[in-house]
């Protein structure tokens, strides 16, 4: 006898906020920076890395520093 069951599953990003520093960092080394919204880079680059290759992206929480001074 074969059981199948469905786990829920949560996605869970830490240090989303040095993520967000190296998207910052990398858009000036490129000098790429100018007229691009950096919440919408960051945003683009988390959903064609991370959530791109899964069927359903489950449920995700992204965990950044208390520090509102870190990035952006």
């Amino acid at each position: 006898m074969t059981w199948h069951f469905q786990v829920p599953v949560i996605q869970v990003f830490t240090k989303f906020d040095q993520f967000k520093r190296d998207i910052q960092m990398k858009l000036q080394d490129e000098r790429s920076h100018s007229g691009l919204d950096f919440n919408a880079e960051v945003e683009n680059v988390f959903n064609t890395h991370y959530q791109a290759n899964l069927d359903k992206p489950p449920p995700f929480i992204r965990l950044e520093s208390e520090d509102p001074h870190v990035v952006n």
